[in-house]
């Protein structure tokens, strides 16, 4: 390297891959950085004789100093390509330029122990960070959903949800042959049983809850009062195979989102509206539980509905080349489980070509719904909904809701009742009149009917 390619190359200044030392006494220092560096974009390049200010000074050409190098770059792990060379200022001083370009995936450690660089500034590898790449690492050879699931056995998955796997994926004309089949059999020909025992995936999609020891997939669910986190209207958690969390997420945003609805000239029946698209919502729901990143220990997908907006997040960020800006166009299908989207691909859930952002979209802007967003947020990717400015304008009060599947259930079970026993029933503090309101809202929108007059009154479901 010349001198004035030196200058220009400091000119640029400190980042992820360019760091300065004074001298070589912080040799060490500088192989930890160029391992962060090596971590973090997979080259670096550390300058020995240059001043955090950019200032030249150099340091004294010697064998010795490249020995020291070679030395420490050994305890690089694995073994990375590591250059040193001299730019000569003057007679016997110079900047000693050390190189680093990674020949294999991370991590790397020097010593043992594993360093990342971020901005101009390298720090520790955490060991959740660290573990996680080493997943990740392995995964280019055999993915995580490909794993043996060393305790589990075909007997401990779930046989209806197997033989309704097969049933739909017959009807959807993907998969030719198994009707008549052993389940067994089935599972074979989808790879999710080998002859070394039944795989990750074959837990995730049909594991039974008390599986043997094995972490189940988990799906979190929540709606909170207005537009933060700070009070809960509703709470839940569960546990189990992969379709069966897809219920229960389903059914718990069926009884949370609020249905708008009007009458339109020339119709006899109103019209209901979704405050958001099903369609997308479905699709959103399917791909966090398809493409979750299932190693990172605690994670799960999660659903949290506000006054405002509904989220879907799913722990784990996007595959490699992936960003959120390219799931708005075309792009190319990159599964992090590929058995897993398998099975859900012949259940005629989603489709194989990287469809599923673009079904979201498009189902969003059928419904009159801002463009989603697609977000990387702290290890987990998230697609957040908002309504309509359609369905916004004749929705009901958000209280109403909360107390609406309230009043509908206590109708449900308990048959005709008065208002006074329904609002002994709810067991809320609002008033009579109140109460009355909210049964004038829903019998306008048809989801009750009333018979009688004034303190006879009496209210059931539609």
């Amino acid at each position: 390297m010349r001198i004035d390619n030196l200058r220009r190359l400091i000119a640029q200044g400190e980042g992820t891959t360019l760091e300065f030392k004074r001298s070589t006494g912080e040799l060490r220092e500088g192989t930890e950085t160029l391992c962060g560096m090596l971590n973090a974009a997979g080259r670096g390049q550390v300058l020995f004789g240059v001043s955090e200010a950019g200032e030249i000074l150099g340091v004294p050409i010697a064998e010795k100093t490249l020995r020291e190098v070679a030395n420490a770059s050994r305890r690089i792990e694995p073994a990375a390509e590591v250059t040193p060379s001299w730019i000569s200022i003057r007679p016997g001083r110079g900047v000693l330029a050390v190189k680093g370009v990674a020949r294999e995936p991370g991590p790397f450690t020097f010593e043992g122990r594993g360093y990342v660089r971020v901005g101009n500034t390298t720090q520790r590898m955490s060991r959740a960070e660290f573990d996680r790449r080493v997943v990740r690492r392995l995964e280019r050879n055999v993915p995580w959903d490909r794993w043996i699931a060393p305790e589990w056995r075909v007997r401990d998955l779930q046989r209806d949800e197997i033989h309704r796997t097969i049933e739909e994926a017959v009807e959807a004309k993907r998969l030719t042959g198994a009707l008549g089949e052993k389940p067994e059999t089935v599972l074979r020909r989808l790879e999710l049983v080998t002859d070394r025992g039944v795989t990750r995936a074959a837990a995730i999609l049909f594991g039974k809850e008390d599986g043997p020891g094995y972490p189940m997939g988990e799906v979190r669910l929540a709606r909170f009062r207005g537009t933060t986190k700070d009070e809960f209207r509703d709470n839940r958690q569960f546990k189990g195979h992969a379709f069966i969390l897809l219920q229960h997420a389903e059914r718990f945003l069926d009884e949370h989102v609020p249905v708008s609805s009007r009458f339109i000239e020339g119709r006899l029946r109103r019209v209901d509206t979704p405050v958001y698209p099903p369609l997308a919502i479905r699709e959103a729901l399917v791909n966090a539980l398809v493409h979750r990143d299932y190693s990172v220990d605690g994670g799960a997908v999660s659903v949290a509905l506000f006054d405002d907006r509904l989220e879907i997040w799913s722990t784990g960020t996007l595959p490699e080349g992936l960003t959120p800006e390219k799931l708005k166009g075309d792009h190319e299908s990159v599964p992090r489980n590929r058995l897993i989207a398998d099975v859900f691909y012949r259940r005629g859930l989603i489709e194989r070509w990287g469809r599923g952002t673009n079904k979201i979209l498009a189902e969003a802007e059928k419904a009159g719904c801002p463009e989603p967003d697609f977000e990387e947020i702290a290890g987990a990717f998230v697609v957040r909904f908002r309504p309509s400015a359609r369905a916004q304008e004749p929705m009901a009060p958000v209280e109403l809701y909360a107390r609406a599947e309230k009043i509908l259930e206590i109708l449900r079970r308990s048959g005709p009742l008065a208002a006074p026993s329904i609002h002994q029933e709810l067991g809320e503090p609002i008033t009579l009149r109140a109460l009355q309101a909210d049964l004038k809202r829903l019998r306008e929108t048809g989801r009750i009917i009333s018979s009688g007059r004034g303190r006879a009154t009496r209210y059931r479901l539609a």
